[in-house]
C-alpha cells in the first residue's frame, strides 16, 4: 500500500513539474476566449437583426 502511495506521489510530482502540456493549456484558453467572443457577437448581431425585422414589419404594416 505504501509503495503504491509513493508511486502515485512521485508521479504527481513529475506531472506538476513537467512543462510538456503548457502549450496545450494556452491553446485551450485561447480557443475558449475566441468561442466566448463568437457567442457574444452572435447574440449582439441577433438582437440587431431582430430589431431590423421588427422595424421593417412595422413599416410594411403601416403602409398596407
Amino acid at each position: 500500500m505504501r509503495q503504491r502511495f509513493w508511486f502515485l506521489f512521485f508521479k504527481l510530482q513529475q506531472m506538476m513539474t513537467a512543462e510538456d502540456g503548457q502549450d496545450l493549456v494556452e491553446y485551450v484558453l485561447i480557443a475558449g476566449l475566441i468561442a466566448t467572443a463568437c457567442v457574444a457577437s452572435t447574440n449582439a448581431f441577433a438582437r440587431l437583426l431582430l430589431s431590423s425585422y421588427t422595424s421593417l414589419t412595422a413599416t410594411f404594416n403601416s403602409n398596407i
